[in-house]
C-alpha cells in the first residue's frame, strides 16, 4: 500500500485508538487507511494483558481522570471523529473495558478547519435571528 492510498491519517488510526484506551500511542504503527480494531485489540493484549489494561482503566477513574484518554490533536488530525468513536466503542468492547458509565470518548481537541468553523457560524435562514 503506498502512502497515497493510506492518505492523511496515515499510519495514525492505531496509535490514536492505543492513546485512548492506555494513555500512550506506543508502537501499534503499520500503515492504515482505515482502523482494524481486532488486530489492534489482539496487539494491545498482546503488549497489555487484559488485567492490566482493566486496572489501568480502573486506576485513571479512580483517580478522577478521563477515560477513554483524549487524543492529541496531531493523533486526530484527518481522522473522522464518528469512525473514530465507533472503532473506540468496537475496541472496548474486544477488551472486554466496557463496564456501565462509559458513554464516548473526549470530544478532539484539534481546532477547525476554516471551511468547516464557517459552516457552524452560519445561522440557518429557519433560524429566525
Amino acid at each position: 500500500m503506498s502512502e497515497a492510498d493510506v492518505g492523511a491519517a496515515g499510519g495514525r488510526w492505531h496509535r490514536a485508538l492505543a492513546q485512548a484506551i492506555t494513555g500512550d500511542s506506543g508502537d501499534e504503527a503499520g500503515r492504515q487507511s482505515s482502523p482494524d480494531v481486532d488486530a489492534l485489540a489482539r496487539a494491545l493484549l498482546s503488549r497489555c494483558g487484559a488485567a492490566t489494561l482493566a486496572e489501568h482503566r480502573r486506576e485513571v477513574l479512580r483517580a478522577g481522570g478521563a477515560w477513554p484518554h483524549p487524543v492529541p490533536g496531531d493523533l486526530m488530525a484527518g481522522l473522522g471523529y464518528a469512525q473514530f468513536t465507533a472503532a473506540l466503542a468496537r475496541l472496548i468492547d474486544l477488551l472486554g473495558l466496557n463496564e456501565r458509565g462509559w458513554v464516548t470518548a473526549a470530544p478532539p481537541t484539534t481546532s477547525m478547519a476554516p471551511a468547516l468553523r464557517r459552516l457552524l457560524d452560519e445561522v440557518p435562514p429557519h433560524h429566525g435571528s
